[in-house]
Formats: structure tokens, C-alpha cells, sequence
């Protein structure tokens, strides 16, 4: 294995939003191994790096829910997709209008309205995930006329409602654009990226570009929105605290997000023991 792209929120990031030591040994340890360890999450870039500063061996992130891939080591962006323009700002109106919480993002970053912060601790979004995933975000006034006149492209869309029923109408009503694609991130929070990308999609794109073969790749996750990148890989792992979707069609069950789940499975394998 050379390659190993692993989501964080709930994969490999414990319940508090942190990486444990051992985990983080573990990585550098991978590295200096000859695997490659990518952060794939639905995270922008400036929130994965503030997860993994004290991480060394970590050259790529795919943030944005695989709509973006990024050097770390100059923050040039190498890969990028975007939601069309006209339905960017539609579904921006849509949330907004309804007391939702938006943050849209746009290359290296994440952006929200003065005021959403409140919105979001309202949700049933846990407050660790909160503070974790607004640390990050870059505030402004208004997002209207920048996401209207195309002056901020955007990449992906991550929301909530404080009413989960008003989650689910969201859902329902997203399904009338037929040049986007959406899904669960958690049980109370959604994502929406442009038709065509997704973690596979980047992950792909980024180990073909490194000339790597699909036989020598891991992806590990645990929800809807990792499906495609656990069942592209040639390993395809879920932690065991996963949605029952992707352990059904995981290759194999790591041990939970608190338990190190990814870092032992990546242990395994350097200790060259018997492959899952």
C-alpha cells in the first residue's frame, strides 16, 4: 500500500475533534514507510491544516468533499470543481431565507455571515463540532452579492437546520438540480458539491497524478458522504462507529474513531501482518 486517503470528522478525529498521539505517531510512522497518508474530508483546506499542523509528512489535503485538492506546502490549489454559478446563489437563498445555516466554500476556504455561529449551536450539532468547524471560517458581513456575481466561486455547500424536518425538506427540494450532488455528512448536517465530484473522484485524480495504482490505495471513513471513496479503494475500510451504509460495503471494520480505528489498521499493515 502506498496511499492512504482517510476522512476525519468521526474517522480520524476522536469524539472531541482531536487526533491522539498515538494516532498521530502512527501517521508519521506511515510516512516515513513510503505511505502516503491524505486527509479527504468534507473540511476545507484551512480546517483540515488547523487539525494536523503538528503532523509532518502530510504534502495533500482533498477538502471540500473532494472539490479540491491542495499542496500543503504552498497552498497551491492542484484540482478544483465548482457548483454552477445561477444554482450556487439559489440554493445560498434557499437556506438563508429559511433561518439555515450556511457556509460556502471557495478554493483554500470557508465562509459564513456574522450572525450563523448562533444558528449553528442552535442545531443538534454537537458543541465540540461546532467550535471545531467555525474556528476556521472566514466571517462577513453579507456572502449575497459576492455568490451572485460569481466574484466567490463556490465549491461546496455544508449546512443545517435547527429543526431536522427542515433538513430533510432542504433534501427533498435539492432534488429538482441536476448538476449537483448531496448527502449526509452527519446525522444533522448535509454537504452539497458539484455533479462529478466526490472523494473518489479527487482521490483518483490525485493518485493517478502521482503515479500510484489503485492496487496500492486505502480509503476509511464513516458516513454516506465516504461511500464512493471506501468502495473505489483497493482497501476500503470503515470505523466501526460508521453509518451502517458504509460498514455494509466496507472491505473491512477498523475499531472506532476513539478507539484509533485508522491508525491501527495502517499499524497492520506496516507490521506487514495478514491483510484484511
Amino acid at each position: 500500500m502506498k496511499i492512504a486517503a482517510i476522512d476525519l470528522d468521526g474517522t480520524l478525529l476522536r469524539s472531541d475533534c482531536t487526533i491522539s498521539d498515538y494516532s498521530k505517531k502512527v501517521i508519521e510512522a506511515a510516512s516515513e514507510h513510503g505511505i502516503l497518508v491524505v486527509p479527504t474530508s468534507g473540511r476545507s483546506h484551512r480546517s483540515i491544516m488547523a487539525q494536523i499542523k503538528n503532523l509532518s509528512g502530510i504534502p495533500y489535503t482533498i477538502s471540500a468533499n473532494g472539490s479540491v485538492i491542495t499542496d500543503c506546502r504552498d497552498e497551491k490549489i492542484l484540482y478544483e470543481r465548482r457548483i454552477d454559478q445561477d444554482t450556487a446563489y439559489e440554493i445560498y437563498r434557499y437556506i438563508t431565507d429559511r433561518g439555515g445555516f450556511y457556509d460556502g466554500y471557495s478554493g483554500n476556504d470557508s465562509y459564513i455571515e456574522y450572525g450563523a455561529d448562533d444558528i449553528m449551536y442552535a442545531t443538534k450539532i454537537s458543541d465540540d463540532l461546532c467550535r471545531d468547524l467555525l474556528s476556521t471560517d472566514i466571517r462577513l458581513p453579507s456572502l449575497d452579492e459576492r455568490i451572485r456575481s460569481g466574484k466567490m466561486a463556490i465549491d461546496k455547500v455544508f449546512f443545517s437546520f435547527i429543526d431536522p424536518d427542515d433538513i430533510a425538506a432542504c433534501v427533498e427540494w435539492l432534488g429538482q438540480f441536476d448538476n449537483i450532488t448531496y448527502g449526509y455528512s452527519t446525522t444533522y448536517t448535509v454537504e452539497i458539491f458539484p455533479k462529478g465530484s466526490n472523494k473518489d473522484v479527487a482521490f483518483d485524480h490525485l493518485r493517478k497524478e502521482l503515479n500510484i495504482s489503485k492496487k496500492d490505495t486505502i480509503g476509511i471513513g464513516d458516513s454516506e458522504n465516504d461511500l464512493s471513496l471506501v468502495r473505489y479503494a483497493h482497501l476500503g475500510a470503515a470505523v466501526a462507529n460508521g453509518m451502517e451504509i458504509l460498514r455494509k460495503h466496507a472491505d473491512y471494520i477498523c475499531p472506532s474513531n476513539d478507539e484509533d480505528g485508522p491508525a491501527k489498521l495502517l499499524e497492520e499493515i506496516m507490521n506487514k501482518k495478514q491483510m484484511p
